[in-house]
């Protein structure tokens, strides 16, 4: 295995010994007919005094010569050389991968590119990973050996993290020539929506941006819910309102409400809010966005399964699969009387445990437990955590369903903040070597 930075640098002399330059960067080329999973080095950049050449692999004979490995050796006397023409699809391994963040789909963590590994086919050299490890890094600054001699010393150990080249995706930038490397958009939307958004949160406003373009929108709402709503606000703002608007529509209408909230502009707002489909689900979202951060109100999700006193069993689930809400707050059925009053609440294996033909007048209803959209949501943590409750009814002074408060909405006022989607990931998965 043979690292790009013990190849920078290094002396090139022709056939005949006499010196050319030296290496300064190395192109593969990943379209075809090379590319594949390894792409090959097609080109070496060599630095000749104020010149830049650039030589055709083919013309190099040996990268270990001119003795214990100082430089490489071409197959041609300088005169005879022939400069290789700039091909589509060529990207340069020093100025183009080096110090690139790509995503390690292991630890959700964008990570920077500290060395380039490659390997030898058949006197065909091949870009076969990318080392992200602290020890590349100190490689390229020349000092792995000492640091390592000093780490066995201590017992620290200094391990390499390799990512295979075929778990990269380069993707050209429009800007021309600069690259940045991605895993692809299809491993990224087969993600869980807390990893996506972990490593949504670690990039830059353009690199969300792009990434975001490409997502399918069931994925990235899911991805928006995770996020920090400030960034998720950010987010949308870069989007034409239209293509926000489908975004929102996807999202459960309390998380909707939130990221919108962080939206600095209340024209941008009005104008996703313009775009959505249904214009009861933009009076929700607004009715939401009209209560203080911290109360019940602001909390709540208007998304709620509702059923009537006097309905069987069979004639809720029918209506349910009709206009299903989201499963994330379909923990109880919400009974109301003909007065569209709450009488009481069931939960969904209650309903499914009885006959089809069962009333919901016919259920021994508890004692409500509910609250007004002014209560504060460390007392709806409180009263979840008493009854042991999966949602929380909150009503108004009548007594009619606003909405529920769900246990994953108050879990952030509760749970340590190094459980958060939105806290970094902490793990450094390494592979031990001690060469």
């Amino acid at each position: 295995m043979t690292y790009l930075s013990q190849l920078l640098g290094k002396r090139v002399l022709d056939s005949v010994g006499q010196p050319l330059g030296v290496i300064a960067d190395m192109a593969i080329t990943v379209e075809e007919p090379f590319g594949g999973d390894f792409p090959p080095v097609t080109l070496v950049l060599v630095r000749a005094g104020n010149t830049m050449l650039r030589l055709r692999w083919e013309l190099i004979a040996d990268l270990n010569s001119g003795g214990r490995g100082s430089a490489a050796l071409l197959d041609s006397p300088r005169a005879h050389l022939t400069v290789g023409a700039e091909k589509g699809g060529e990207i340069f391994l020093r100025r183009d991968v080096l110090d690139k963040q790509i995503i390690d789909m292991s630890s959700n963590r964008l990570v920077r590119v500290n060395d380039v590994f490659l390997v030898d086919d058949n006197g065909r050299l091949r870009a076969a990973g990318v080392d992200v490890s602290f020890r590349g890094l100190v490689r390229r600054i020349g000092v792995e050996a000492p640091i390592t001699k000093l780490a066995k010393k201590l017992k620290v150990p200094i391990s390499r993290r390799h990512i295979p080249w075929n778990e990269v995706e380069v993707l050209q930038t429009e800007t021309g020539g600069r690259i940045q490397l991605k895993v692809p958009v299809e491993k990224l939307s087969r993600k869980h929506p807390t990893d996506l958004a972990a490593i949504v949160q670690q990039m830059d406003p353009a690199e969300r941006a792009e990434l975001f373009e490409h997502l399918d929108t069931e994925t990235a709402a899911e991805a928006l819910e995770e996020l920090d709503d400030k960034i998720a606000a950010d987010i949308l703002e870069e989007m034409e309102p239209e293509d926000a608007a489908d975004i929102i529509e996807e999202m459960d209408p309390d998380e909707a409400a939130d990221v919108l909230g962080e939206v600095e502009s209340d024209e941008a707002t009005e104008a996703i809010l313009q775009h959505l489909d249904d214009p009861e689900d933009a009076a929700d979202i607004k009715h939401l966005l009209s209560y203080d951060e911290g109360t019940a109100g602001a909390l709540m999700t208007t998304d709620v399964a509702i059923v009537r006193r006097e309905m069987t069993i069979s004639e809720a689930f029918t209506e349910l699969r009709a206009n299903p809400p989201e499963a994330s707050s379909l923990h109880y059925l919400h009974i109301e009387d003909d007065n569209e009053k709450l009488i009481g609440v069931v939960s969904l294996a209650e309903a499914i445990l009885v006959p089809p033909s069962t009333r919901f007048a016919e259920f021994e209803l508890d004692e409500l437990v509910v609250v007004d959209p002014e209560t504060e949501a460390e007392e709806c943590a409180r009263l979840i955590a008493k009854y042991d409750l999966l949602s929380l009814p909150v009503t108004d002074l009548h007594h009619h369903l606003l909405g529920i408060v769900t246990v994953d909405d108050v879990f952030d006022l509760v749970a340590p903040q190094k459980w958060s989607a939105n806290a970094p990931s902490t793990s450094e998965p390494d592979e031990d070597d001690d060469d």
